[in-house]
């Protein structure tokens, strides 16, 4: 993503003061929901108050004006003030509603992802309209990545329960079994907002941090229709960064092109001990199968280099697709496909990637570091995401999906569009923390 819009205290105040954008009327009583935002300074604040309307809600934000703003997906009795679930020292918080919210992201921010997320939103709302009797209520564009899907359950049963602790663990519960049936059906939502009664999102017409536009309730025949013809009917913020048509191939914050930070980087990785998250590339549940995950050679170039070289090789092995992350010096590379190991170690070494071939000659498959580095109690070098590249090559690819490793692509940030019903192994991947130097 580009560079974020620089906000100021005067800024943001002057939109909010003067923008009438501010949607809380698809809340059905906004005094029984909690509202907290992110401030300019960095920490977060919870409205104190009850919020009746966007002008208080604006008046709330003086001091503190905000980036982000969000509200709880549940209703309460009384919102204020809301002890957390493990708090067993105050009184459990009476839960009146739970919204049901489905958040669909594909990173990164441009329009070519954004259309993927467009379609399988809309798969999603024509799924729960056959198999649920969820009442649609709208969607929202984030102001980013992808929509919220905000849904109402006609079923008024749970909330019937007198004891306000049971009350809640039914709905999670509930809400649990929900989840688990979309995930089963193959829809990349976010695994941890459905379920959780304490979640908050982000309020319609206020701005994104992060992009400058602002978070937005579509028009109802929208989804039907391609991002590109109503993308710039979204409003945003004169700072706003422009959306890209197409995934970038590089962050803007590296600077490998600096023989110096190459070489300090490298004796600094080599010489203190660190503390990091494995994966492994082998297929569990199958006898010889390995996804491929490896990092790129530092000698193939910066990432845009390094990415366009790997997808030369990818695409002539008919390997695809790729998910693409990296963590400020090294490019990883996963390919989330069932492959057969001997096939793997026979073409790895011909185009370059020696290391990877070796530990699967030598052990039968390789631990891959897909986390930060754990340095002295503090992280660093964490992976972000790029993108993923190689659909064209997928179609042509003869090997069975591994659904361990695109469960890690999704963890990771990358979800992967699946084009057949071919998968192998179990859905757990073998993950480890590992100690290294």
């Amino acid at each position: 993503m580009a560079g974020k819009p620089e906000w100021t205290e005067p800024v943001l105040s002057e939109h909010y003061e003067t923008s009438n954008l501010i949607d809380l009327g698809w809340l059905e009583k906004s005094t029984r929901h909690q509202f907290r935002w992110r401030t300019l300074k960095g920490p977060w604040v919870t409205s104190k108050r009850r919020i009746a309307s966007k002008n208080s809600l604006v008046k709330e934000f003086q001091g503190s004006m905000p980036t982000d703003v969000y509200v709880s997906t549940s209703s309460w009795l009384d919102p204020v003030n809301l002890p957390r679930m493990k708090d067993n020292k105050k009184p459990t918080p009476i839960l009146l509603d739970h919204l049901v919210v489905f958040d669909i992201d594909m990173r990164p921010f441009c329009k070519k992802k954004l259309e993927v997320a467009r379609l399988a939103t809309l798969d999603l709302k024509n799924w729960l309209s056959e198999n649920t009797k969820l009442k649609i209520q709208h969607i929202s564009f984030s102001g980013s990545k992808g929509f919220h899907l905000i849904a109402k359950d006609p079923n008024r049963d749970l909330f019937g329960e007198p004891d306000p602790k049971i009350r809640e663990e039914k709905v999670r519960e509930q809400r649990k079994e929900l989840l688990q049936r979309v995930l089963d059906a193959d829809h990349p939502v976010d695994p941890v907002v459905t379920a959780d009664t304490r979640r908050i999102i982000r309020v319609p017409g206020t701005i994104h941090g992060s992009t400058g536009w602002i978070c937005s309730i579509i028009e109802d025949d929208w989804l039907e229709k391609s991002v590109e013809d109503w993308i710039e009917k979204i409003p945003r913020h004169d700072l706003a960064i422009k959306i890209p048509k197409n995934p970038p191939f590089s962050l803007p914050k590296l600077s490998l092109g600096k023989k110096f930070t190459k070489s300090q980087n490298k004796a600094k990785y080599e010489s203190e001990e660190f503390i990091s998250v494995e994966v492994s590339t082998h297929v569990h549940g199958t006898k010889n199968r390995s996804a491929l995950i490896t990092y790129l050679p530092l000698k193939w170039g910066e990432p845009k280099q390094a990415i366009s070289r790997a997808q030369e090789h990818f695409e002539e092995l008919d390997l695809g697709p790729v998910a693409y992350l990296e963590d400020g010096r090294n490019v990883l590379a996963i390919i989330p496909r069932a492959l057969p190991r001997d096939y793997l170690i026979s073409k790895l070494s011909k185009i370059g990637l020696n290391g990877f071939a070796h530990d699967l000659r030598r052990f039968e498959h390789a631990w891959v570091r897909v986390s930060g580095r754990m340095v002295s109690d503090s992280w660093e070098s964490e992976l972000e995401p790029i993108t993923v590249l190689g659909y064209e090559a997928s179609s042509r690819c003869k090997f069975p999906w591994s659904s361990s490793h695109l469960d890690l692509c999704k963890r990771l940030g990358l979800p992967i569009r699946v084009d057949s019903s071919e998968f192998a192994g179990s859905k757990e991947a073998a993950i480890r923390v590992a100690v290294r130097r």
